[in-house]
C-alpha cells in the first residue's frame, strides 16, 4: 500500500512539474503529426529536438523519417511512455530532463507545444541559441514577437 501511494505521488508530481515548467501533457492530434513534419521539411540526418515530448509521438515520427530525434520530458511517466514508443528507432533519444537548460545550437528543427505564458521566455532562448537556417515549430500557440514564415490553423513555423 505504501509503495502504491509513493508511486502515485511521484506520478502526480511529474504532471505538476510539467505544468510548472512548460505545459501539462496534452498530445498533438495524430492527424497533424505527419503534416507538421512535411511542412517543416524534415530530412533524414537532420537533428530534431522536441521540448516537452510527452508520449513521444512526434519524436518517433521524426526518427521514423531518419532524423536524429531528441525529446526532453520532465514527467517520469510520460518519459517512460515516450521511451517505449521510440525503442525501435536507434536514432531517437528521449531524455528525462528539463529542456530549459539544454542547448539548442545544433538543432535543425525544434518543436514544442507550450503554454502561452512560457512563449516569451522560449522566444529569447531560441533567438540566442538557434543557428541560422534552423526552424522552430510551435503547436497551437505562437511566439509573441517573431513573425511566422508559415502558418497552419494549429501550428506555426519560424525560420532563424
Amino acid at each position: 500500500m505504501v509503495i502504491a501511494v509513493l508511486v502515485l505521488i511521484i506520478l502526480l508530481a511529474g504532471f505538476a512539474l510539467g505544468g510548472q515548467l512548460g505545459a501539462p501533457w496534452v498530445p498533438a492530434f495524430r492527424r497533424d503529426v505527419e503534416k507538421i513534419l512535411d511542412d517543416c521539411h524534415l530530412k533524414a540526418g537532420q537533428l530534431y529536438i522536441e521540448l516537452g515530448c510527452g508520449d513521444g509521438r512526434v519524436s518517433a515520427a521524426a526518427a521514423k523519417r531518419g532524423a536524429r530525434a531528441i525529446g526532453y520530458e520532465v514527467n517520469p511517466l510520460m518519459w517512460f511512455i515516450a521511451c517505449l514508443r521510440c525503442l525501435r528507432y536507434p536514432n531517437a533519444k528521449i531524455k528525462l530532463a528539463n529542456f530549459w537548460g539544454k542547448p539548442l545550437n545544433s538543432a535543425d528543427i525544434v518543436f514544442t507545444f507550450l503554454m502561452p505564458k512560457f512563449m516569451p521566455k522560449l522566444e529569447n532562448k531560441l533567438s540566442s541559441e538557434l543557428k541560422p537556417g534552423a526552424s522552430f515549430v510551435s503547436y497551437i500557440y505562437k511566439l509573441p514577437n517573431k513573425k511566422a514564415a508559415y502558418k497552419r490553423p494549429r501550428w506555426s513555423i519560424y525560420e532563424y
